[in-house]
């Protein structure tokens, strides 16, 4: 890169200067919010031969033309016409087709588009202050809310809800647009007061412990409005809170679809919302014949989470090969008329579609026939990064039917949260521990945030254990 004198003569003149910064915008623009294939048809086609980046496809300043550099057409259209800037939609760097090489001084452009657009951009922004920037903060107990705020913080410390969050993908579709009487609005509120500024008049050492938990409260409001038995002192369970937000962030996207979709809200099979596309898979269930193998009756069916036994196990994949086993069904009047047959069925369950965030609950409490309940307290060892591997299905062809999982590759899912449960079932107390960024790990004790080692994380009770997509080989 070098310095290009021919940028600052256009900068000499205003005129030159204003429709060099527009153009600029515009052209970032695209390139940031284009979807790919838009990229491929407008920014990355030569307007000359129509070959999509052939080298790389430069977009003219001045007048919008497209053309590659293979074939230089580009620098033809800068020779002809006289426009010697270009834009390579690639990476967005500039181009001067004169110095023949890109642009060392892009600086001037990015402090004159921030110079002329700083009375807008001061309006609409607030730059985040440095406390808290992280989200390394704790949720108030506010009588027996632990089984809130564990979930909570596994919730927004998971990576693709931040993301979807700051993005406000929510707020700018959301026709209530208020945290307390929307759930997810109140999310948002956690999540701003999180990662962002609490208040912009003045800083944030001096703002009151309430305001720091304004989203937390709001969010309680909401839910006992929506559920009034998650309201008062009682403990309940983190497991059943999970599965209501969820729910609760899903029937909020719905409210937030266009009138015009309403029939389709509850009739459509595939959901674009941030539940959905993150937590949700689909489990196949397969009853076969023991005698021909024969696979007559398969059903498919969605998950947001796996509940897992644990009893009489002693590790994660102890649980996950007894959820995987195949089970033989007694005083099940099966037929096959592959073989004509009947006997009892081979039934077993397989992973069809895996999340890009497992979700697994240790089923650690149980219900007696006499009407009581207990709580299994027995240490079940999980790793750090989990292989799902051995427990996906596959569709077996008849010239293989002795295959097995040799066509699925090795699933590697690394573990992000955990929530823990100390006590009895009555009287017991929740925790959350997360990974964040950088791979050191948060312990989320109510209120109170406490550093925590790998090692003692490994020796947690856990409840919920939250793991992310890492690599598929």
């Amino acid at each position: 890169m070098s310095t290009c004198p021919h940028i600052q003569q256009v900068f000499q003149n205003e005129k030159s200067k204003d429709g060099v910064l527009k153009t600029c915008n515009a052209a970032r623009y695209i390139l940031n919010h284009s979807t790919p294939k838009e990229k491929f048809l407008k920014t990355m086609k030569c307007g000359t031969c129509h070959e999509i980046n052939s080298g790389s496809t430069f977009m003219c300043l001045q007048c919008g033309y497209c053309g590659c550099w293979n074939h230089s057409h580009f620098l033809s259209h800068s020779k002809h016409i006289g426009h010697i800037f270009g834009i390579n939609s690639n990476n967005g760097l500039l181009f001067c087709f004169k110095c023949e090489d890109y642009l060392g001084n892009i600086e001037l452009i990015n402090d004159a588009i921030l110079t002329k657009y700083w009375d807008d951009v001061s309006t609409k922004t607030v730059v985040p202050i440095m406390e808290r920037r992280d989200g390394l903060s704790g949720l108030i107990n506010m009588g027996s809310t632990c089984f809130m705020s564990s979930i909570l913080q596994c919730l927004i410390h998971n990576p693709y809800f931040i993301k979807h969050s700051m993005t406000q993908f929510h707020f700018n579709k959301c026709k209530v647009r208020s945290p307390d009487n929307c759930f997810s609005c109140a999310l948002d509120k956690i999540v701003h007061e999180l990662y962002g500024v609490l208040n912009t008049d003045q800083p944030s050492s001096s703002s009151s412990a309430t305001n720091r938990q304004a989203g937390f409260i709001y969010l309680l409001t909401c839910a006992w409005k929506i559920n009034q038995n998650l309201a008062g002192y009682s403990q309940q369970d983190a497991h059943e809170f999970w599965q209501f937000i969820i729910n609760q962030i899903h029937q909020n996207y719905v409210l937030s679809l266009p009138s015009t979709k309403e029939a389709d809200k509850e009739n459509t099979k595939h959901c674009d919302c941030i539940v959905h596309t993150v937590f949700e898979g689909s489990l196949e269930s397969s009853i076969v014949c023991p005698s021909c193998q024969n696979n007559s009756k398969t059903t498919i069916d969605p998950f947001m989470d796996l509940s897992l036994d644990i009893k009489d196990k002693k590790k994660l994949y102890e649980c996950l090969d007894s959820f995987h086993k195949k089970e033989l069904l007694k005083d099940f009047n099966y037929h096959c008329g592959e073989c004509n047959s009947t006997q009892d069925a081979i039934k077993q369950l397989g992973i069809h579609k895996l999340p890009s965030v497992l979700v697994l609950q240790l089923k650690r409490f149980e219900h007696l026939l006499n009407g009581s309940n207990r709580k299994l307290d027995d240490f079940i060892e999980f790793p750090t990064y989990l292989n799902m591997k051995s427990y996906c299905s596959i569709r077996e062809s008849e010239s293989e039917k002795h295959v097995v999982n040799d066509k699925v590759p090795d699933i590697i899912y690394e573990l992000i949260g955990i929530v823990s449960h100390k006590g009895t079932v009555n009287e017991g107390h929740y925790i959350a521990f997360c990974k964040i960024s950088g791979g050191q790990w948060f312990k989320f004790n109510d209120s109170m945030v406490s550093s925590i080692s790998q090692e003692e994380v490994l020796k947690e009770q856990a409840y919920l254990l939250f793991y992310t997509i890492r690599q598929v080989n």
